[in-house]
């Protein structure tokens, strides 16, 4: 259906009464294009038939009178689509013999040869390569001379330049301030026509220079705030205070943004208290800790299964629910809850950190008001360690004091506390292990059994 309705524009375009007419056609030819091979409709060589019939539509119109420089920068664009890198850098050639200042034009040629230097490049010509690179230069750096006022060939200039500098180890800091100078020129000159999220891609950590100037020029762009709070992200947790800034920018300027700036909050909180315990700072590594737990309950509560599936994909799901279980510890009750809740649903081959995590989830439920959800978790807890006694003891807690039923099963799980409890202290390699929570277990639950036996049910 999509190559058919191709075929049908491209003789509309060549039957127009003018040359509006056949442009605006040829524009539609290529969307329709492009949108059948994006939903797969068109596919292998008929891809590139479709591309070539773009180009041919592009060709007819360039002989028409007064036909402007977009037609060959096109032309040569759907060429490239189709893969004819040769004939689509000799179209934007013969073009610039018509317009040779037209700097969408000289941009595209600089374009064109970047991508035959990759090529030529990847089949071990170096020489030619290097030749293609320097050619591509020269065209964008004709392109910004003749459109000073555009961002666009800056770009492409801080995009070979970085380029350049990746490809050349990494190393050279002169190399590499150059290459972002372009790219802050860029800002600099024409700010609206700088993606924050391109700049991002590009550069990652090293694009908060460019951000800056982005963020002085459009303040309430959202996205600037978004990228640079990634990038400060990156560096480390030295630059937590901007983290914290970016990221609460971005909720103050758009609160729909809270969860989802909540997750870099959270981690840059929690790497911060890293940071914070290795200097031995205690209370502030708790502090960064509590409030990274508060952000993750945030981000968790609305995409906990986006983030079981990112931790799945990537082999770090274990890892992140000893994370998240590390953090819930520090965190207030509601939001240690929502912690522990995504780590014991996502962490079933981790016995004792399943265990441990279902018995602290069964201690907030309790002490939040949900008897029943607790008595649930306490029996997950004790179905992974059924001679735990504590376990058991706290397990009957619930059944005594807060639900008020099923007194003989609470009867039971006290007397078998106790007799766990004593098994443990009065065994020979015992001696020397801490069992002072064996020993707190065996106290509550000879305590609660006399007190149930009486039918004393007063907590405390």
């Amino acid at each position: 259906m999509i190559i058919c309705t191709t075929l049908l524009l491209f003789a509309q375009s060549e039957s127009a009464q003018s040359l509006e007419e056949q442009m605006a056609a040829a524009v539609t030819l290529g969307q329709q294009t492009e949108a059948g091979i994006a939903a797969g409709e068109i596919t292998g060589f008929n891809a590139i038939d479709a591309w070539t019939d773009v180009a041919y539509a592009w060709q007819d119109i360039s002989i028409l009178d007064g036909a402007p420089a977009s037609v060959w920068v096109n032309w040569s664009e759907a060429l490239l689509n189709g893969g004819d890198t040769d004939n689509a850098i000799s179209t934007a050639d013969d073009g610039l013999e018509k317009f040779a200042t037209n700097a969408a034009l000289l941009e595209q040629s600089g374009r064109l040869l970047l991508a035959e230097s990759r090529s030529v490049a990847s089949m071990g010509n170096e020489e030619k390569a290097a030749e293609l690179t320097l050619a591509a230069v020269a065209a964008f750096t004709a392109a910004s001379e003749n459109a000073p006022e555009t961002a666009s060939p800056l770009l492409r200039l801080g995009e070979a330049a970085w380029t350049a500098f990746v490809n050349g180890g990494g190393a050279d800091a002169e190399e590499k301030a150059d290459a972002i100078a372009w790219w802050v020129k860029a800002a600099e000159v024409d700010a609206a026509g700088v993606s924050s999220g391109t700049v991002y891609a590009w550069l990652g950590p090293d694009s908060i220079e460019v951000l800056d100037v982005l963020a002085e020029a459009q303040p309430e762009d959202v996205f600037i705030y978004w990228y640079r709070g990634m990038a400060y992200h990156d560096k480390g947790a030295e630059f937590w205070s901007d983290i914290r800034d970016d990221f609460n920018k971005v909720i103050k300027l758009n609160p729909d943004f809270t969860s989802s700036a909540s997750f870099y909050l959270g981690n840059g909180a929690y790497l911060r208290g890293i940071m914070q315990s290795k200097s031995n700072d205690d209370v502030k590594a708790k502090a960064a800790y509590r409030f990274s737990g508060k952000n993750y309950a945030f981000y968790l509560k609305d995409f906990g299964s986006e983030y079981t599936q990112m931790c799945t994909q990537n082999n770090s799901l274990l890892a992140t629910c000893e994370k998240m279980y590390f953090v819930a510890s520090f965190a207030d009750y509601e939001y240690a809850i929502i912690i522990l809740e995504w780590a014991t649903s996502n962490a079933p081959d981790h016995l004792v950190l399943e265990q441990d995590a279902w018995n602290n989830l069964a201690f907030l439920y309790r002490e939040t008001g949900e008897a029943e959800k607790s008595l649930a978790a306490y029996q997950q807890a004790l179905s992974i360690q059924p001679d735990d006694p504590q376990i058991m003891n706290d397990l009957a807690v619930i059944y005594h004091y807060y639900l008020k039923t099923e007194d003989e099963i609470a009867l039971e799980l006290y007397r078998n506390a106790i007799i766990r409890a004593e098994e443990i202290l009065n065994a020979e390699n015992s001696a020397g292990d801490d069992l002072s929570l064996v020993k707190i277990a065996l106290r509550d639950a000879r305590n609660n059994l006399s007190k149930l036996s009486k039918g004393n049910r007063r907590n405390g």
